[in-house]
């Protein structure tokens, strides 16, 4: 059964009239907003799902696919669909400007649904918000393309870590290159590695706001390895390969639904009914909740071409009871070479001693079948003075004399500086919010045999790694400070 769609005809925009501009005036035109092009809104109103289906779901089910796969012809289309909104007036809202804005940009005029990525207090609904976002960027691009099934590719980059090469093409006027890239990723580099190993590793977690936090690391750390305007939440939907890299993030959360073994979306109202607003191909307003965007073959009549239309899982979820700290580390951590440990040997153990005595016991409950817990590592008001062109990996008790991989039992993830640089800036104009950046250590505990006793000699490896070209890892620079670091238990109940 469909669900209610909200649509926010209050915000129903009059007619954009294009107009012609000089030279000069084109130069202009972001700065004074043309007074043909101001929008204008009327009282919202309601559509049902039967009405929604009848004006966005076309008879077909739309499959998107791998962007190796696309031929010449649907890559064409998706040039001919970003040169035409490019061409319009940054006010209208199919315009290539203003879907970047809705994202994030520094443009003052506050049209609506700008900025609204990375909303305060919002990062729960990561996932759902980027999947409504591209959803209408996907239309809007579809009609302008004038190729009736086009959808968004994505890039595969577990299959392949080279970006696409029609996306490395710097021929003058192709509207899929970007010259502020890594020029290693123009020059057809590979990203790291520990990137793939990230995400699969993401994949493994079942409840859905870990594996939702998880999956940002290795997101951010593609949107960093990337670099120039995808390195900065203000820019990075400039670069168009930032709808490949969602399209795949959003691939990924299907992905993950379909290795069952209890993974669900969430139930919780917060997330089932935050609500944001989007234009479709027309200039429309569209405005969405969270419980809409759930079952993309059904509500959003859209697959991945090597999945599976439905997951048919039993719907099984991990419910989240609290969040106890054990350990905290309060002195800096400054990255600036290729490798950093950091030791809790100064940390206060007065939370680690009162859980053990609370508890009595001294292991962790990772298999309990009625309340399971989850080793947690977090990294507190992390500063960013250069950021690296590629990642950080985050190793646990990496032996001395151990070459790091992510494919050894110590790899724990990457750090998201892609979200500590926006949360960062976010504290310089005074808006306060979680700058909490987490990573589960969960599989790495188990296999080292870690105990509640002995996390108090745990020691962290910072490891800055760039892409590779032609084989050949490159060196990149990193400036990195991390004021606090620490290790808590998450609870669960099956």
């Amino acid at each position: 059964m469909k669900k209610i769609i909200l649509l926010s005809a209050g915000m129903l925009c009059s007619i954009f009239i294009l107009v012609s501009f000089s030279s000069k005036n084109k130069a202009t035109s972001i700065a004074s907003r043309p007074a043909a092009n101001i929008i204008n809104c009327i009282t919202p109103t309601l559509i049902t799902a039967a009405a929604f289906e009848v004006k966005y779901q076309p008879n077909a089910l739309m499959v998107r696919k791998n962007v190796d796969a696309l031929t010449t012809a649907e890559i064409n289309a998706i040039k001919v669909g970003l040169i035409k909104m490019k061409a319009l007036p940054y006010t209208n809202p199919t315009s290539w400007i203003y879907q970047v804005a809705i994202h994030s940009t520094t443009l003052t005029d506050n049209l609506p649904s700008w900025n609204s990525c990375h909303q305060v207090g919002q990062a729960y609904f990561f996932l759902a918000w980027h999947r409504m976002y591209i959803f209408f960027f996907e239309r809007i691009l579809r009609a302008k393309s004038g190729r009736a099934n086009l959808t968004l590719p994505y890039w595969n980059y577990q299959i392949n870590p080279v970006l696409n090469a029609a996306y490395r093409d710097n021929s003058p006027g192709n509207p899929l290159y970007d010259a502020t890239r890594n020029p290693a990723i123009n020059s057809g580099g590979e990203l790291s590695a520990s990137i793939m190993t990230a995400f699969s590793n993401s994949l493994d977690l079942i409840p859905f706001y870990t594996f939702q936090s998880n999956l940002n690391g290795p997101h951010g750390s593609v949107h960093t390895a990337v670099n120039g305007n995808m390195a900065n939440v203000i820019t990075a939907a400039k670069d168009p390969v930032f709808w490949l890299h969602h399209s795949n993030i959003d691939r990924l959360w299907e992905e993950w639904l379909s290795k069952c073994g209890g993974r669900a979306t969430p139930i919780d109202t917060s997330f089932l009914n935050t609500t944001y607003t989007f234009f479709d191909e027309i200039g429309t307003p569209v405005s969405m909740r969270g419980s809409q965007v759930v079952q993309i073959a059904t509500q959003l009549n859209y697959k991945y071409d090597v999945l599976p239309s439905t997951p048919t899982c039993p719907a099984s979820r991990a419910v989240f009871v609290n969040r106890q700290p054990l350990l905290k580390k309060e002195f800096a951590v400054e990255i600036k070479g290729e490798t950093k440990k950091a030791n809790f040997i100064e940390a206060t153990q007065v939370q680690l001693e009162s859980f053990i005595k609370t508890n009595k016991r001294t292991n962790f409950n990772f298999s309990s079948n009625t309340e399971s817990e989850r080793l947690v590592m977090t990294f507190n008001g992390i500063k960013i003075g250069q950021m690296p062109q590629g990642v950080v990996e985050v190793y646990l008790n990496l032996p001395a004399g151990v070459t790091p991989t992510s494919t050894s039992k110590y790899f724990v993830g990457l750090l998201d500086l892609f979200s500590s640089q926006h949360i960062a800036m976010h504290a310089l104009h005074g808006i306060r919010d979680s700058d909490e950046i987490e990573l589960d250590a969960t599989k790495v505990a188990q296999a080292l045999g870690l105990t509640l006793d002995n996390i108090k000699n745990a020691e962290i490896s910072f490891v800055v790694r760039g892409c590779k070209l032609n084989g050949i890892e490159l060196k990149t620079e990193a400036q990195i400070t991390i004021p606090h670091i620490q290790f808590s238990i998450d609870k669960y109940r099956n």
